[in-house]
């Protein structure tokens, strides 16, 4: 378990370090609430210098750097982040909602790259070199190509244009309208996904080519197996070390690209709150959610650890 353990170890020190980084980042930023607040309400732009210090005392913002970083360091340590600059509202209060957006849509991206890109690769790796191979490995290639962002637009652009339904609007729970839920979703599920497909989809055909060529898938041939038994028992499980790295890197990068997703596809989810957050400089949300990304990236990454830990014998033999 030394394994594992110096894994976690490695996976605190990272999360004080996110934690330090956006909190520098923050800071160094010209502007903070106060500044952002006038700037929205143009009849506030009279305040004296002095009411806005006061604002900045009463926000707590007049306090040293080193001060405001430990106490909400603190704070989060409690589980109790703060209240929101902006709002006024617990900082949970504000997370919670978008949370299960950000989840959802998560999990039906997750589950949509783990379906294409094993499948697709598995498929490709059956017929090396036919008509099919080629053809999964060119729509590959195009995903790779295309960056996410615009694909999001064009998709939203064409089905305003073709049906006259904006993908963008109508957002429902799950559990008040199941049907709108998974219209506004999934369709945003889908492009979320479709670049980590491809990644995944290539290795996975890759390395089970690569297994074929083994000692071990050899004999098993010799022994009589059809050449898709052999892929499905032996070469798949070679396959499936470098698919679980791919796997959780790409589930990490999902999480940067739901932020722009949920901007495109007008999601209220964690990625949207964000880019709020961001503009109205409202610190704890900020810090609070860059906290949340920190810990679910580092949080898969051990599960990619555990997972590997699992899978390959030898990393058991030298804990």
């Amino acid at each position: 378990m030394a394994y594992l353990a110096r894994r976690l170890a490695l996976g605190a020190l990272t999360l004080w370090l996110i934690t330090l980084a956006a909190f520098l980042l923050l800071r160094i930023a010209p502007g903070d609430a106060v500044t952002a607040a006038v700037a929205r309400a143009p009849g506030e732009g009279g305040l004296a210098a002095a009411d806005i210090d006061q604002l900045r005392k009463e926000l707590g913002l007049d306090r040293s750097w080193p001060v405001q970083y430990f106490d909400w360091l603190s704070d989060a340590a409690r589980l109790d982040p703060g209240r929101s600059l902006a709002t006024d509202r617990s900082v949970w209060d504000e997370i919670r909602p978008r949370l299960a957006v950000t989840a959802e849509l998560a999990l039906f991206a997750l589950a949509s790259m783990v379906m294409v890109g094993l499948a697709g690769g598995l498929v490709a790796a059956r017929f090396e070199g036919s008509l099919p191979d080629g053809l999964i490995r060119g729509i590959a290639f195009l995903a790779l190509s295309v960056p996410t962002f615009w694909l999001a637009l064009v998709l939203v652009v064409a089905v305003a244009s073709w049906t006259g339904h904006f993908l963008a609007l109508g957002y429902e729970p799950f559990s008040s309208s199941p049907g709108a839920n998974l219209r506004a979703v999934l369709p945003a599920a889908v492009v979320l996904a479709i670049r980590p497909s491809a990644v995944l989809l290539r290795v996975v055909r890759n390395s089970t080519l690569e297994a074929a060529a083994s000692q071990y898938f050899l004999m098993a041939r010799s022994k009589g197996l059809s050449r898709q038994i052999a892929l499905a028992k032996h070469a798949f499980r070679s396959a499936m070390l470098p698919a679980t790295t791919v796997i959780g890197a790409q589930a990490v990068f999902m999480l940067g690209g739901a932020v722009l997703i949920e901007q495109v596809f007008g999601l209220p989810g964690m990625g949207r709150l964000l880019v709020d957050a961001v503009l109205s400089r409202d610190f704890p949300v900020v810090e609070s959610l860059v906290l949340v990304f920190g810990v679910t990236a580092i949080g898969v990454n051990l599960l990619v650890d555990f997972a590997y830990f699992r899978l390959d014998p030898r990393l058991r033999v030298g804990a």
